[in-house]
């Protein structure tokens, strides 16, 4: 009697979980294609509804009405989320019916999709296809044994950006290169100062407005003062120079002066994590000198409590607002400014009027060399779509796909993302060979390497984030710092079952 009472409550807990998820789930694969030859698409399945996993709403709202004008009778839905969770995300909803059929994702987690079972290994049509018009660093990054896991949708890397306006108005800071420089904006474009350099003259300052001396244009539209008792204004604190310090992807070009690459020169050896190697610690020293410091005598960024409180909103965001004179990002930074641009034409902010460009006020540059001529060493990114494998639709879901990867996405994705595709002939895209901004962290792409697509290179960032949150939180010495890294390094690789192989 109690087997027979189990196997009703199972049957019934069954029949009430498959009632509030999609039927059918069940892993699709090529054999469930079908190709209309004459209409050059996959044929949709009747009455199909697609949803996709994206990281900004405009640009969702876009992609819905650009895809009903192609296929009005499939209806797409979309859902915000963090393209860097997506696939840990698909991991628990696909195979449980509740994922997106298409999403977003960085190239680096497409080695953690696939051997996990929930991408779709593209039909070689489509394949041929993504290869003719994508750029070669970027879909080879998507590819495993000779087949495409996902399809390249723009590419991106990290670079120095500035407001033209704050950095006219300071001085050149103190160099041994050779300058007739007037000010800082002029002696950054001119790329007549170090890295090094640079970080020490912004700490003279205390890396605040006021520590300068000089007037800084529209400062009234920079601050403001909190209008609600327990509300924080805005302040000149750390303003000259900020940026992701609590971030490994942001801080990895620290570490490249003296020639240490991540898992060695092709990125691929998971023996090479190398954290406590003689080019680090020279690199560290170098970078650091006498002003980066502890919190408790940093005087790059003083009172500055925990390397955990500079994320996102006291560095980029700040730049946004023109509060941040310099920050060191990626292109998604001019997205809000963009959005912003024409309330502050109408407000008259910042001297902005119908007739001023965004390039006239924020500008972007590579990363100002190191002071022994070598170039910071970038990380650099493919965004990517995928298909998961437990679509319910796979032919309407390959139609997304490709719709995603054509002119009329490549176009949205940079008129509302800032987003750099990653085709080889850029110029149906309107406004971007000429876009200054844009062309500026291309400039940097040249001294960038993708990052790792092992297995391994999931458990690197918080080792190379921490190196220096334990010299500035924990006033760790570099040594100390190094070795803490590694050994955190594979511990975690041992906690996941991996070994090191020398």
């Amino acid at each position: 009697m109690k087997k027979i009472l189990i196997i009703i409550i199972v049957f019934m807990m069954t029949v009430s979980i498959t009632g509030c998820k999609k039927t059918a789930v069940t892993a699709k694969f090529t054999e469930d294609l079908k190709w209309d030859e004459e209409k050059g698409h996959y044929v949709n399945e009747e009455k199909a509804t697609l949803s996709i996993w994206i990281d900004n709403e405009d640009y969702g709202d876009k992609l819905v009405e650009l895809w009903h004008e192609i296929y009005p009778e499939v209806e797409l839905t979309y859902e915000k989320t963090d393209i860097n969770e997506n696939v840990t995300k698909l991991k628990l909803d696909g195979p449980a019916g509740l994922g997106a059929d298409v999403f977003y994702m960085p190239h680096n987690a497409v080695v953690d999709a696939r051997e996990a079972g929930i991408l779709f290994q593209l039909p070689e049509r489509d394949q041929e296809q993504f290869m003719a018009i994508m750029q070669e660093s970027s879909y080879k990054v998507t590819m495993y044994e000779g087949h495409m896991y996902a399809v390249p949708d723009s590419v991106e890397n990290i670079a120095l950006a500035y407001n033209k306006q704050v950095l006219a108005a300071l001085p050149a800071l103190p160099t041994v290169l050779s300058t007739d420089a007037a000010n800082l904006l002029e002696q950054i474009e001119k790329e007549e100062i170090y890295l090094e350099e640079l970080f020490a003259g912004v700490a003279d300052w205390g890396n605040t407005y006021k520590g300068t001396g000089v007037l800084i244009p529209y400062l009234e539209d920079r601050f403001y003062t909190a209008e609600v008792e327990g509300e924080a204004g805005s302040e000149d604190k750390h303003t000259i120079l900020a940026w992701q310090l609590y971030d490994s992807y942001h801080n990895y070009p620290l570490l490249t002066r003296d020639g240490y690459r991540i898992f060695g020169e092709d990125n691929n050896d998971p023996a090479r994590f190398d954290m406590i190697s003689k080019e680090v610690a020279s690199s560290i020293k170098a970078v650091t000198g006498d002003w980066y410091g502890n919190k408790e005598e940093s005087k790059l960024f003083p009172g500055l409590a925990t390397i955990q409180d500079m994320v996102w909103d006291q560095g980029p965001s700040r730049f946004q607002k023109g509060q941040v004179a310099i920050t060191i990002t990626g292109p998604w930074v001019m997205s809000d400014i963009k959005s912003n641009w024409k309330t502050w034409e109408e407000e008259g902010r910042f001297g902005i009027t119908k007739d001023t460009d965004i390039s006239d006020i924020y500008g972007v540059k590579i990363l100002p060399k190191f002071s022994n001529d070598q170039n910071p060493i970038t990380f650099s990114g493919v965004r990517v779509t995928g298909l998961n494998i437990y679509t319910d639709y796979p032919n309407a879901s390959m139609n997304l796909l490709r719709f995603l990867a054509s002119e009329e996405v490549m176009k949205a994705s940079y008129e509302i993302l800032g987003r750099i595709p990653a085709v080889k002939n850029s110029d149906h895209i309107p406004g971007l060979n000429a876009d200054a901004i844009s062309q500026g962290f291309l400039s940097q792409a040249a001294y960038s390497h993708p990052m790792p697509v092992i297995q391994e290179g999931n458990y690197m960032w918080d080792p190379l984030r921490d190196i220096w949150t334990n010299i500035f939180d924990e006033a760790m010495s570099i040594e100390e710092a190094q070795k803490k890294a590694q050994d955190d390094y594979e511990r975690i690789l041992q906690d996941s079952g991996k070994q090191i192989k020398e």
